[in-house]
């Protein structure tokens, strides 16, 4: 239902801040926020159910969902457009993972562009309605309605990096007004719960085929 509304437009995002040199590693760290179909109660917020029409199918909300994101480009993408990938944080963590030695090194060495957002559901803003669950069984349904939510959140994020009219068009993910992008290749990077969440998107999305899927341990539906 997200995609046909889509088309073929790229998602809507606002670049925010954008940091040159954050690290030895990255020529240049953007951040942003980007914008989905909401299909779920209080306006998406922790605690949020998702909207089911007669057939049982999530229906579309008044409003959008807004995510976070953050990309680092490589010292090598001001020449030659970096290969893409998004990196899936781990357990109750957040998109800002992606700053960490994981991916920066990878990032460096590889020519790879890295971008994150949240696993809505299961990131660091859950963990007070996780703590809730865990008290209260019959508000454990939030988290997985909200993390549908969350996999939605990382296929636009795919899209917008795979779409030339989306990141590759704007000035921050640009050098001397070249885009230092490669919308031809994009991958997925998770590890932990980055891994069990990757699997699921990884499965669904339309727009890469490969994917690493370290440290999965085991499906949150056999936990």
């Amino acid at each position: 239902d997200a995609f046909s509304v889509l088309g073929n437009a790229a998602p809507t995002f606002a670049v925010t801040k954008v940091t040159e040199n954050p690290n030895e590693f990255a020529r240049r760290r953007i951040e942003g926020t980007f914008q989905t179909p909401l299909y779920l109660t209080d306006g998406g917020k922790p605690g949020g159910r998702l909207v089911l029409d007669a057939a049982g199918k999530p229906e579309r909300q008044t409003g959008s969902f807004s995510s976070p994101f953050v990309c680092n480009l490589p010292a090598k993408s001001a020449t030659t457009p970096a290969r893409m990938a998004i990196y899936g944080h781990g357990l109750l963590g957040s998109l800002t993972e992606v700053n960490g030695d994981l991916a920066k090194k990878m990032s460096a060495d590889y020519d790879v562009a890295y971008c994150a957002t949240n696993w809505a559901g299961m990131a660091e803003d859950d963990v007070g309605n996780a703590i809730a669950a865990l008290k209260n069984l019959s508000v454990f349904p939030s988290l997985p309605d909200r993390l549908q939510q969350g996999i939605l959140a990382n296929l636009f994020l795919a899209r917008l990096l795979k779409n030339p009219k989306g990141f590759a068009a704007n000035p921050a993910f640009r050098f001397d007004g070249k885009s230092a992008l490669d919308n031809n290749e994009l991958y997925y990077d998770g590890n932990s719960q980055g891994a069990i969440l990757g699997g699921a998107f990884t499965a669904v999305s339309q727009d890469l085929t490969r994917a690493t899927l370290g440290e999965a341990g085991m499906n949150y539906n056999l936990l």
